[in-house]
């Protein structure tokens, strides 16, 4: 604890964590948001596993963001 500030130093890291966690879950809608509009774009033959693993990605960083919530 600060003493002049009564404010917890951990606070502060919590706060910060979590932050940083929805960011990362921001950039990971950008990536499924920019894998959609490229395989709209570019026919390549293998849309439906990149298509997979951004929703994939999308998913992990909604469960980290919910365990860091829980955790922290």
């Amino acid at each position: 604890m600060i003493p002049i500030l009564g404010i917890s130093v951990w606070l502060v890291v919590k706060i910060f964590a979590i932050l940083a966690f929805l960011i990362y879950l921001l950039f990971a809608l950008v990536i499924v948001r920019q894998v959609r509009l490229m395989t709209e774009t570019i026919q390549v033959g293998f849309e439906t596993p990149l298509k997979f693993l951004s929703y994939v990605h999308l998913t992990f960083a909604g469960v980290v963001l919910l365990l860091a919530l829980i955790i922290l």
